[in-house]
Parts: structure tokens; sequence; C-alpha cells
């Protein structure tokens, strides 16, 4: 298939790469000049447990026209969706599948007014990935992606979509219920990614925090509550015990989440479209929100503050001994 990727920074690559791999006609799109150029010069470098790969995969900086692809796969930030269709609509054809896999909500919004609803699918995945430089990833854990179509998919779209992700080496599924399974996913993010991003650590320092389940569970019922309003359920409890299982190294425990890497990075992070989001549409469904409004306002603070952070201890005296 010829595959175009619009929106080419930690899973773009990752997917991308695999794809490449596995034969396809792969292009990588970005708004880096830098990450671009470096892909074109020296190849896409991939760290994993196994080692290290070096994938010759063409790139391409936005805007550009490449030819309609069959599938064009959009991975930008949620911020930037809009930005990312228009600089790669050369790649939609009339007959050319468009697959949302970001974060948040508002990107199937977006996409729609791109590409007509039939030829639209919308999904998530939980493969965990780092940018580490211009042109280099680390891929991290197993995961899951898991697509479908939004209105009746009678062509086969997503089950055929499905089987060439999972042919490539991404474990993929198609799902009757993909509203479901985006917002089963925003509950995770509005949780794991923004935490881990206020207190600057990974994945798996969660663990640590005895408070865990019920400052999760705060966060997942305000969400659920948001999503019920619009005709989709959110299991809570099923949503908790797929983040306490992201708590092991093997799965993705070690992972930086995306919201903390942009931080680090100092690059806008996509807060208005997972916790921000629910606030405000809480907000216009009548209902109180007021942990993820709270989050939301962190976040802007550190985004806004990340330069200055204290990175070492005050000086002054030690630690004093616990009382005998």
């Amino acid at each position: 298939m010829k595959i175009t990727i619009a929106g080419s920074g930690a899973m773009g690559c990752r997917f991308g790469g695999a794809l490449f791999a596995a034969g396809h006609d792969v292009v990588l799109l970005d708004g880096w000049p830098e990450h671009v150029a470096a892909i074109n010069s020296g190849g896409l470098r991939i760290e994993d447990s196994r080692g290290s790969t070096v994938l010759r995969v063409p790139a391409a900086a936005f805007p550009a026209a490449p030819a309609p692809a069959d599938l064009l796969i959009v991975f930008a930030k949620a911020t930037a969706t809009a930005a990312a269709a228009a600089a790669a609509a050369g790649a939609i054809g009339p007959d050319t599948l468009v697959l949302t896999l970001q974060n948040g909500l508002g990107n199937i919004e977006v996409l729609r007014t791109c590409v007509p609803g039939s030829r639209l699918l919308a999904g998530t995945t939980t493969l965990g990935t780092e940018l580490l430089g211009p042109g280099h990833i680390r891929a991290l854990g197993s995961g899951e992606t898991v697509l479908g179509a939004l209105g009746p998919d009678s062509s086969g779209y997503a089950e055929r979509t499905a089987a060439t992700l999972s042919c490539a080496g991404l474990p993929t599924r198609a799902a009757p219920d993909v509203l479901g399974v985006i917002w089963a996913k925003v509950a995770f993010n509005c949780v794991m990614n923004t935490l881990c991003a206020i207190a600057s650590i990974p994945v798996s320092a969660l663990a640590r925090y005895d408070g865990f389940d019920a400052l999760a569970g705060s966060i997942l019922r305000e969400v659920a509550a948001v999503a019920s309003a619009e005709g989709v359920a959110v299991d809570t409890a099923a949503a908790l015990a797929l983040m306490r299982a992201q708590f092991d190294p093997a799965a993705s425990g070690d992972h930086l989440a995306s919201t903390l890497q942009d931080l680090m990075n100092g690059r806008p992070t996509e807060i208005a479209h997972l916790n921000g989001a629910i606030a405000s549409r809480a907000l216009a469904h009548g209902i109180d929100a007021p942990l993820n409004a709270l989050v939301t306002q962190l976040i802007g603070l550190l985004e806004a503050t990340w330069p200055r952070r204290v990175t070492r201890p005050a000086p002054g005296p030690g630690p004093r001994p616990a009382p005998q």
C-alpha cells in the first residue's frame, strides 16, 4: 500500500517504520525540519529491546504534496490536527482512507471536514514510544491498537486496515464501538498522562503513591459523567485496572508520558484536548468537573514556568534524624 504518515514524531515514526519494514510504500511527513533532514540523510533509527535498527524511510517537511495515498494515518498533536490535515491534503485522493490514532478529543470533528465520513477511521494505541532526537526514537513495551469506522462499515475498511497494521507487527483489532474505545483512552490519559507530567515521573513511579486509586477514581468519575452526557459509557473500574497494569516496566512502566515529553522539550501540550476538553464539555452539559479543571490549570502552570523549575536540592542542612 501507499501509506502517508501525517505527523511523524515518536508514534508516527514507530508506525511508519514498521509499515515500511513490512514492504509498504511509506512517506513520513512532519513539521520539524531537522527531524526530516536527519531521517533523509541517515535513516530512521529505532531503539528497542532487541537493539538498534536503521530504516531508510523517505521523509518530507510540511507542507508536502505527495501523490494520493491508499492510507493516510494522522499522528499530529491534537493542537495541530487542522494544520497537519491541510499540509497533507495532497495525500488525500478520492479513494484514500484516513485514520486518526491521536490522543484527545476533537480530532474526529476536524478530520470530518477533510474526508467523507465513510472513509474516516479512528482509534487508539497503547504502544509506548519516545522521540530521542532528530530521526531517532525508542520503542517501549507492548501494546495494542484498536480502530473502527465511525458509521456502518459495509466495505470492511476497518478490518482490512487492522489486518495491514497487524501484519506489520503492530497488533491491531477492529472494534464496532470505536467512540467508546476513544473515550476510554481519553480517560486513561486524563489520569496517567497528566499526573506523570505534574509529578515529573515515569509511569511506574505512580505505583509508589498509596492514594493513586482514590485520586484516579475521582478524575475518572468526572470523565465518565461527561462521556455519559454525550452518549458514551466509560467503565471506570476497567480504566483503573488498565492503568495499574501499566506500572509494570515490561508494559510501559519506564515510559515518559507524552505530556511530560512535551514539557521537557518546550512544546505545547495537548491538555486542551484531554482534561481541558472534559472541563469545557462538562460546563456545556452543566456537570461539575473541578479536578479536571484543576489538572488543566496545573499543566498550564508547568507550560508557563517549566524553564524556571528547581532541579537541585535547596542549600541548607540535610534531613533531620527521625525522633526516637
